[in-house]
Order: C-alpha cells, then structure tokens, then sequence
C-alpha cells in the first residue's frame, strides 16, 4: 500500500498553465467598462404618496366614526397608520429621481 505524501503530484502544480480565459482577462484589465444607468425606480412615487394619503385618511375616519374617549388600542393603531404614511412619504421624497440619474458626472 502506497503511502500518502503531503507534496504528491505537485510536479503537476508548478508546469506551465494554459492562458487565462476571456473572462478572467476581463477581470484583470485596469479599465472598467462603463456602467450602465440606474433603472427606474421599482415603485413610483406617486405610489407611495397615495399610499401616505389613504393611511392619512383611514386614522382620520377611524377618529370620527369611533366613540370618545378612544381606547388606547384605536389611539396606537391610528399613531401607528399615520407612522406608516411618514415613512411612505419619505420613502418617496428620498427616492432616486429618474431625471436627476447620472448627475454630475461628466462625459467623456
């Protein structure tokens, strides 16, 4: 039975390799290829301000249609809608816009 070696076929490790690929040759060059332009956003904003208009909407219904005093489980509710519709709206006021893409950046 042979006997294991820690430096066996490692003749086949030091001969010469083969050129690298096309892909790898791509991932060496020192230039980058331009990038491409940002994507439209996913979820127009319009969507997201309806959406902060309807939960604005739903805590105010919620207000005047229930009895007072509200319980404390409507007033955490109603609070809670209206964090949604903030953040919704900021979400969409934070939102890359389409027609500011690439500004600043100078062509070549």
């Amino acid at each position: 039975m042979a006997k294991q070696t820690l430096g066996r076929n490692l003749e086949t490790l030091l001969q010469p390799r083969a050129p690298a690929g096309s892909g790898v040759r791509s991932l060496m060059r020192e230039t980058q290829p331009e990038a491409a332009p940002p994507a439209k956003p996913v979820i127009p904003r319009w969507y997201l301000f309806g959406g902060d208009l309807l939960l604005a909407s739903l805590a105010i219904i919620i207000l005047y249609t229930s009895p007072h005093p509200l319980s404390w489980k409507k007033e955490l509710f109603c609070g809670a809608v209206l964090a949604l519709g903030g953040c919704l709206a900021l979400a969409a006021l934070f939102q890359p816009d389409a027609s500011c893409a690439g500004a600043g950046v100078t062509p070549k």
